[in-house]
């Protein structure tokens, strides 16, 4: 007898190898094609999946008598092909599923949530102004030139702009342009804060062509973004941070992006461990879409691929208002204390340059690496450093709640100075946070209005938000923070910058350190003087000779020294993380993984090794290092590790957590 019924493989959102077969309802038959939305049963679970293919026969493999039916087929538009080739492609370099990638895409319409009908009807209504961009000038004009040369050519292009050199309108220019032609634009930038100010720039160029996307916003405001791509796909302009790559577009003309060297790129958790910059190169390729990279700093990956012919660099040099180099100050903090110049955490000199400055009328931009009060303590008496009872790493001092705690897995408890090594009442404060630098310059510019910007005090997006305004405005004084605050603001009173502790921008070595902490200078350095006046930056350190802050050396003996020691951007690097609570397990996972890694052809491969935090939560960590040749492709082989990779799992009955990351940061 022939089977006259139809067949889907539907994609779930779930960590599984491929997708599942269900048979097709006769009443809906008309209403099913690739990248229909689905509700189906799985393990007498409901699950929401996405038709990716359609039989008229049931699989071999399968009784016909065992394929359940789908529950229902739901009404909201189809998923596109070019995203179902996306995930495909983001799920096979990425070294995980097609359906992790789909989960990361739709979240907010895999879970019930209120409409966002009134949340569109009101950006809607804005208005959409015309001709009110800048005029180019003379460098940026020459700079678009070259852009747009290289985009007719079919080139990818890398900008690399000096910090207040007016990237962002050769990027506005060039979105007006697409958008005109009735294609979508992606602008991607790595913080949601830089997103919010940005926001409210780009508002006046494209009004309610405009889309923001980050994942601060409600589900309810996601979703209505998601929709309007689906629908119409009409030629808006996204904003977003690095998940706005997974967005729907259907007619892409151009993607920007900015800052492309940083580091908030790079999703760590959960899967897709995707880089948004590598990913947008991908999306770039599917939709035939002109790039462009920008940068003040550019990664030594975009570097190469410049020097190698897959991107094109075009240079601007020269800033939008002054061109004007900014002063750099280094002070040796080791000198200060011995002619006991320091005050507190400041020096004399540094305490000096921050009045006058005040007395200007500008504004003080303050960056320091670490948040709390102090980094850690320790017993005067026998040395002692307490740390987290679950995890291998100092617990910070917060004076706020007079608290020890630990930043990794929340463990807290109340601080007193008695130590629990020897006894004695002498646990001291070491070091300095953001918390304490506050307090500082609350004792030393009293009259001054003082704020702090780290993940405590921006907890809540409305905070945020308003701190950044009320710095913009000029009613804050002085701005101490994090990492950031170094994301592409622009504050026209900004004069000084000052680095607190260079010294732990080197704590922590690996290839990519110095890299890292030069980009982070060059960034800081470009917040101050943006407009008429030069700007300038104090650095405090206790190593003004480091080659970083003394320039002795520079991109091209990194790059030759990356090559020397087989480190990107030269070889492909692969990181696998076991983590396992019981220590027999983890390394009997270890020796399992290293063995299927030689059964798959790896030969460079180091490990395990014990990172630098080794414990969190009381989960033991160890990873392994593995390094492919870019001229030798590694798709099959990274299919086939990942395979044995959840065969592991299985026998070890999901004991152990097997984490592979593909260039990781």
């Amino acid at each position: 007898m022939t089977d006259s019924k139809k067949y889907v493989e539907v994609l779930l959102p779930l960590k599984l190898a491929g997708t599942l077969t269900y048979c097709v309802p006769q009443e809906v038959e008309d209403d099913i094609r690739q990248g229909t939305w689905v509700r189906v049963i799985l393990r007498a679970k409901q699950y929401t999946g996405i038709v990716l293919g359609v039989s008229n026969s049931a699989p071999s493999d399968i009784p016909a008598g065992k394929i359940l039916p789908l529950e229902e087929v739901i009404d909201r538009a189809p998923v596109q092909a070019s995203e179902i080739r996306f995930w495909k492609e983001l799920s096979e370099y990425y070294m995980c599923t097609a359906g992790e990638v789909f989960r990361a895409a739709y979240t907010v319409f895999l879970k019930d949530a209120p409409s966002a009908k009134r949340r569109r009807k009101k950006e809607g209504n804005r208005e959409t102004p015309q001709n009110v961009q800048s005029e180019l000038s003379e460098a940026q004009s020459e700079a678009y030139a070259a852009i747009k040369e290289a985009f007719s050519r079919g080139k990818r292009v890398l900008l690399h702009g000096v910090t207040g050199s007016g990237k962002t309108e050769i990027y506005t220019h060039l979105a007006s342009e697409q958008l005109n032609k009735g294609k979508q634009v992606l602008y991607l930038v790595p913080e949601i804060a830089v997103s919010k100010q940005l926001q409210t720039r780009l508002e006046k160029c494209f009004g309610n062509r405009l889309l923001t996307f980050h994942s601060k916003m409600t589900s309810a405001s996601r979703r209505s973004v998601i929709e309007a791509l689906s629908g119409s796909g009409g030629p808006y302009i996204v904003l977003g941070t690095r998940s706005a790559v997974l967005l729907p577009f259907s007619n892409l003309g151009l993607i920007v992006v900015d800052e492309e060297h940083d580091q908030s790129y790079k999703q760590v958790d959960p899967a897709p461990r995707y880089n948004g910059r590598d990913a947008a190169m991908m999306l770039s390729a599917i939709h035939n879409s002109s790039m462009l990279l920008g940068s003040a700093t550019p990664s030594y990956e975009s570097l190469y691929n410049a020097a190698d012919g897959k991107l094109v660099k075009v240079d601007l040099a020269q800033k939008f208002y002054n061109n004007v180099p900014p002063v750099v100050r280094i002070i040796d903090t080791n000198r200060e204390r011995r002619l006991r110049n320091m005050r507190g955490d400041f020096s004399a000199s540094l305490l000096k340059e921050m009045k006058n400055t005040l007395e200007r009328g500008g504004q003080i931009l303050v960056f320091r690496s670490r948040r709390a009060y102090a980094p850690f303590v320790q017993c005067t008496e026998c040395g002692d450093v307490p740390k987290c009872p679950r995890c291998d790493v100092t617990l910070s001092y917060h004076k706020y709640n007079n608290s020890l705690s630990c930043h990794y897995c929340g463990y807290r408890e109340p601080f007193t100075t008695r130590c629990k090594s020897c006894s004695e009442p002498a646990l001291a404060l070491r070091g300095a946070g953001t918390e304490k630098i506050e307090e500082e310059l609350q004792e030393l510019f009293p009259d001054k209005a003082i704020a702090r910007f780290d993940s405590e005090t921006t907890a809540s997006k409305s905070r945020e938000e308003k701190m950044i305004r009320d710095f913009a405005a000029h009613r804050i004084d002085i701005l101490v923070g994090t990492q950031m605050i170094t994301k592409g603001f622009d504050f026209e009173r900004l004069e000084l910058v000052v680095l607190m502790n260079a010294d732990s921008l080197f704590a922590v070595q690996d290839f990519r350190s110095d890299e890292r902490a030069a980009q982070l200078i060059t960034q800081l350095l470009g917040r101050a003087g943006r407009r008429d006046t030069p700007g300038r930056i104090v650095i405090q350190t206790a190593q003004p000779e480091h080659p970083v802050l003394s320039g002795t050396l520079s991109e091209a003996d990194k790059l030759k020294e990356r090559a020397l020691f087989r480190y990107p951007p030269y070889v492909r690097l692969l990181t696998i993380t076991v983590k396992d609570k019981n220590e027999g397990r983890l390394w009997n996972a270890c020796r399992m993984i290293d063995d299927a890694a030689r059964r798959c052809g790896i030969s460079e491969i180091s490990g395990p090794v014990a990172p630098a935090i080794s414990t969190i939560d009381g989960t033991s960590i160890r990873e392994f290092w593995i390094k492919f040749d870019k001229a030798k492709s590694s798709k099959g082989i990274k299919a086939a590790l990942l395979r044995e990779l959840w065969n592991i799992e299985k026998e070890l009955k999901g004991g152990s957590i097997i984490i592979p990351d593909v260039d990781p940061i």
